[in-house]
């Protein structure tokens, strides 16, 4: 019982509203999205394929957390004011610019020359299409940032820390998945060492906002707290920076420079769950350590 009273101790409440359904939602629509992103820049047909159905089975999630999933279309009425709404668009975008994108890349599939890969309006296409899964990966942290009630995720770190990850959750569900991709064969090597630097970005952001947070309103300094000295220490510093960032970043960089390819595939096998753990991990607690902020 100590750990929750921790909770109240400054008259702060914490978020109730967003459970495991939007957690695993904001982890896989991320994902799902920055795996879209890397086959556009590898041309990778079945990689775009996997990055679709990861975000579609998280935008699956999304509606089963709506008290009437069947309401669905009312998220679209708001662009002008609501983030959330704004997201709708940019997830329905990214499924249709995505389906025609890997339609125009089906093997034996005869094109006009106006549609030819090079054309002007074939790299239009792919662009936009780069763009839509970039607006998804984003904009959950400006759902998040523009909360004042809340004062931890009141912050302009939000949208780029999401980016980050999400596209380092997109390389790791690639790695994992490349020896049952069809298609060409992926550089392992060329992927961790790109890894490598995403993980330190990421420990930058989330450093850098931790730094920022801890001298915030009173709400965003007990988040802070929870985090690095309370309730959930052990998960946020033994999991999303230990395990997730540290752990891979040491691990595989004496190994992505020099190692026999075999080598690399069975490391960074396991480098890539432990950095999907810690991703999920980190989107867990940024729900978990939400805290409004005392009315008075």
């Amino acid at each position: 019982m100590a750990a929750r009273i921790d909770e109240f101790l400054i008259d702060v409440r914490p978020q109730r509203e967003w459970g495991w359904l939007v957690i695993s939602y904001l982890f896989l629509g991320g994902a799902g999205a920055g795996l879209f992103l890397v086959s556009l820049y590898l041309e990778h047909l079945w990689a775009g394929v996997l990055g679709l159905l990861v975000l579609l089975v998280g935008t699956v999630l999304l509606l089963l957390d709506l008290g009437r999933p069947e309401r669905f279309w009312r998220a679209f009425f708001r662009p002008q004011t609501s983030w959330i709404s704004r997201g709708c668009f940019f997830i329905t975008l990214l499924f249709v610019l995505g389906v025609i994108e890997l339609a125009l890349q089906w093997p034996g599939l005869e094109l006009p020359a106006w549609l030819s890969e090079g054309t002007t309006l074939r790299t239009s296409l792919r662009v936009a299409g780069g763009g839509a899964a970039v607006l998804v990966m984003i904009y959950t942290g400006f759902v998040l940032a523009p909360s004042p009630a809340i004062p931890f995720w009141n912050s302009a770190f939000f949208p780029i820390i999401f980016f980050a990850y999400s596209l380092l959750a997109g390389i790791d569900i690639l790695i994992l998945t490349s020896p049952m991709l069809p298609g060409p064969s992926l550089d392992l090597m060329l992927l961790e060492r790109n890894q490598n630097y995403l993980v330190i970005l990421c420990l930058l952001l989330v450093l850098s906002h931790v730094s920022v947070m801890s001298s915030s309103a009173v709400a965003a300094r007990e988040s802070i707290r929870l985090l690095t000295r309370g309730r959930w220490a052990s998960l946020f510093l033994g999991g999303v920076i230990g395990a997730g960032l540290i752990v891979p970043l040491l691990l595989a960089l004496p190994v992505v420079w020099e190692a026999q390819v075999q080598t690399v595939f069975a490391l960074t096998f396991i480098l890539a769950l432990l950095r999907l753990f810690g991703d999920y991990l980190f989107r867990f607690l940024v729900m978990r350590v939400g805290l409004y902020d005392p009315l008075l």
